[in-house]
């Protein structure tokens, strides 16, 4: 598959098939995959896709000026939407709008997959850096320091 597949009216068609896409670590090592960068459609969104192993999950945080969206594909996610606890199981939406305290993790014995839409975008960048820090830190990890700094840099608040 392509990364560009022909021309809409607005625009490329974009088809990514399955394991194509900016592979990362998240903020967790969480195996990460961007779809789709938000210049590639004009900065309206970002798309991407998250394998969850069972444990902690993300750290809390709050993105200020993006909305987050999470589909859950397969397994079960918890999130945590300031003081309110969520389950989300396969073929679950939910939108946490920009500003709203919330992390994600997976209290269950099998893996997740979920796809993650940030409008507008930006914070796939924050993924890509994290990566480039860990490629050069001492055993791969970045501090925690380094984490809030990074994310500053891309309108998130790690708490």
């Amino acid at each position: 598959m392509g990364e560009h597949d022909g021309e809409a009216a607005d625009g490329p068609v974009i088809i990514r098939g399955p394991g194509e896409g900016a592979r990362l670590a998240g903020s967790g090592g969480t195996p990460t995959v961007v779809k789709l960068h938000g210049e590639e459609v004009g900065g309206a969104y970002s798309f991407l896709e998250m394998e969850v192993a069972p444990g902690p999950g993300a750290r809390p945080h709050i993105h200020r000026r993006a909305d987050e969206a999470f589909y859950v594909i397969d397994g079960e996610l918890t999130l945590v939407l300031e003081d309110r606890e969520v389950r989300a199981s396969a073929g679950s939406f939910v939108l946490v709008p920009r500003g709203t305290r919330h992390t994600f993790r997976n209290l269950t014995s099998a893996p997740a997959k979920a796809v993650f839409i940030l409008s507008p975008p930006g914070f796939e960048r924050f993924f890509e850096e994290l990566a480039a820090r860990r490629a050069v830190a001492p055993g791969g990890q970045v501090s925690p320091e380094a984490l809030v700094e990074i994310g500053r840099k891309y309108d998130t608040e790690f708490l």
